[in-house]
């Protein structure tokens, strides 16, 4: 799912073309959805890594900053995609208030336009 999530986003289109930029913003107010959901199973994912981790027994004689390191470099996986999915949540709003912004100057500029003459 992030790496069709990823695949949507770089997808380019032509932000002249209203259609375009009106289904481009569609497709990502659907899939902030699905981002959203895989949000949350990666933090629950690391959570539960973490948790495996404290519950082992066998970091207990290590201070909490050597834990803290320790717990990153062993759930490396999980927070790689935990970052990677929060910074394409965060990509999807963005873009989606770009594409908003897109849409609204042109309905601005087709309105201007009803009211020239040449």
């Amino acid at each position: 799912m992030i790496t069709q999530i990823g695949d949507s986003i770089c997808e380019a289109i032509d932000r002249d073309n209203p259609d375009e930029v009106l289904g481009k913003l569609q497709e990502l107010a659907s899939l902030q959805g699905t981002a959203s959901y895989c949000l949350a199973i990666a933090k629950q994912l690391h959570n539960s890594k973490i948790a495996s981790l404290l519950v082992s027994g066998f970091y207990k004689d290590y201070n909490a900053t050597d834990r803290k390191l320790i717990f990153l470099e062993l759930a490396k996986d999980e927070v790689f995609y935990l970052n990677l999915i929060e910074r394409y949540v965060a990509n999807i709003s963005h873009s989606i208030e770009s594409l908003r912004s897109i849409l609204s100057f042109k309905k601005h500029e087709l309105e201007q336009s009803k009211y020239q003459t040449t």
